[in-house]
């Protein structure tokens, strides 16, 4: 583009030179716009190039049609989280109620031994957005952990509210996603109570609740 803005200019100052008066005008008039066409056309081409660039550049998120509506029974699905993975706040599932309390002391609010209207007991401890609670009449232990804020985030870094794209950039392709489409990431039998992981229910967008089994 520079070697022929050069070459152009050079014409014309040499047509300034050579040319007689009453054509010069005319001549530099039409050779002048010719340039700036040829400017605004590149100026275009460039600008459609990186819009192109962009929208293609865009992550497609998995979708629940992408998944079966049903698994082989008895069969394990997906992969163990490791480590902290199924941490949140220095916290595994099935820690004890005692255990958490020394870890994070005090609550903000705690139940034990409450029957619920199916008979079932409960049992749970809060710190904010946090919550460890008892599952399968295990009332001694915390068997989930539901976060519903961002008083705290997972292992890798995502906490309520994060995009659907912030999460499938740390963990992947989900192993399931539910009806509800809910993404879950760990290991699962099919209609049993066998579930390892982290579920993020979302509203198709965004997290709204970190669940951790």
């Amino acid at each position: 583009m520079k070697k022929l803005t050069t070459s152009i200019l050079l014409a014309l100052f040499s047509a300034t030179i050579f040319t007689p008066t009453h054509v010069e005008a005319s001549w530099l008039s039409k050779t002048w716009k010719k340039v700036e066409k040829s400017w605004n056309e590149a100026g275009k081409r460039s600008g459609s190039t990186g819009m192109s660039g962009t929208s293609t550049s865009a992550i497609r998120l998995p979708q629940r049609s992408e998944y079966p509506s049903s698994y082989p029974s008895a069969q394990k699905i997906g992969y163990l989280l490791g480590g902290q993975e199924r941490s949140i706040a220095g916290i595994y599932p099935n820690a004890t109620y005692e255990e958490i309390r020394q870890i994070l002391g005090n609550p903000t609010e705690e139940v034990h031994h409450e029957y619920r209207r199916d008979g079932e007991q409960r049992a749970f401890m809060r710190y904010g957005g946090i919550t460890y609670g008892s599952i399968y009449g295990q009332i001694e232990r915390a068997g989930v952990i539901e976060v519903i804020n961002r008083d705290a985030t997972t292992y890798r870094g995502i906490a309520v509210g994060d995009s659907l794209e912030k999460v499938y950039e740390a963990y992947g392709k989900p192993v399931r996603i539910y009806d509800d489409n809910t993404w879950f990431y760990g290991e699962f039998i099919w209609k049993s109570d066998y579930v390892y992981g982290i579920q993020f229910i979302n509203d198709g967008e965004k997290v709204t609740k970190i669940r951790i089994l």
